[in-house]
């Protein structure tokens, strides 16, 4: 072999020259295209996220957008209601001042209009204002005592407010009072006979006799389901009524007459006014009262 192409023992053979930049651009050129894909990477996460918080965004505005829409026709609603309460008080207040109405004599068209326009308004009014619109016509002396001005016959007071007020006398006989609230009102002498009281709460309510002679009437009453706990029923009329489901725990029903009422002391499955199915629990008595030794029957026993 020429001198000139031998290579020293124990040294490495070195690349030529061309080879060894081409190796090291190759390198260079890897790890370029490494940190390219690094920063792709990033990027695409970026972009995720910015899609990602840009959603988020969305949903809480359609969020918030459906909450002002819902609470603007709340208080769409709410206006309405005042306007036709308020507009009620006035056209009611002109046939009391202007046409007599709250008179024994008055004419038979005018009290045919009041009738008509309390029908339209308690019809599309909520629970508190029907209270209201109530307690304005007892307190004008049109619907109470034994011979009312005002006959509210079938009228909606459904869910209707009259928690822990003074309605004594009041005529509310034959009446749609379901979910009616009368917590701790005293209705004293109260007229209810026939009257839908079902789930309606008379929690503490007073119907005792007004004057110690006028007793209250819930003869033919519907109060399934209805609430009693603590109301004072001494002397009232319940024959005939409805106490499927009725709580009647520490009520006072000393002198009551329940000849004919109805109770369970079974679970019964029955349909509400909506259709859906909901349970009457047993009827609920005072602490060691016989409902049978006042003539009350048990239709599901």
């Amino acid at each position: 072999m020429p001198r000139n192409l031998r290579r020293p023992p124990g040294r490495p053979r070195r690349l030529p020259r061309n080879f060894r930049r081409h190796g090291a651009a190759s390198r260079r050129g890897a790890t370029g295209k490494s940190g390219w894909d690094k920063a792709a990477v990033i990027v695409q996460a970026i972009g995720a996220l910015a899609i990602f918080v840009s959603l988020g965004g969305l949903f809480i505005g359609i969020r918030q957008f459906n909450e002002q829409q819902a609470s603007n026709a709340a208080t769409e609603v709410n206006q309405q209601d005042q306007s036709i309460l308020e507009e009620y008080l006035d056209d009611m207040s002109s046939l009391i001042l202007t046409d007599h109405l709250a008179e024994p004599g008055s004419s038979a068209t005018v009290r045919a209009l009041a009738l008509a326009r309390t029908a339209t308004a308690v019809r599309d009014l909520d629970g508190g204002r029907k209270g209201t619109l109530v307690r304005f016509l007892w307190e004008s002396g049109l619907i109470d005592g034994p011979h009312p001005i005002l006959d509210l016959y079938q009228d909606d007071l459904d869910n209707a407010d009259f928690a822990i007020a003074n309605l004594y006398q009041i005529d509310l006989s034959d009446v749609g009072l379901t979910g009616a609230d009368f917590a701790d009102a005293r209705l004293l002498g109260a007229n209810l006979e026939d009257s839908v009281l079902v789930q309606a709460d008379l929690q503490g309510a007073d119907l005792a006799c007004y004057n110690g002679t006028a007793c209250t009437d819930l003869a033919h009453a519907y109060l399934m389901r209805a609430n009693l706990t603590g109301a004072n029923l001494s002397d009232a009329d319940l024959d005939d009524s409805y106490l499927e489901g009725a709580n009647l725990r520490s009520a006072d029903l000393t002198g009551a007459q329940l000849a004919g009422a109805s109770y369970n002391t079974k679970p019964i499955q029955v349909l509400n006014a909506q259709g859906q199915t909901v349970i009457d629990t047993p009827t609920r008595w005072p602490a060691g009262f016989n409902p049978k030794a006042v003539g009350a029957t048990c239709e599901y026993c």
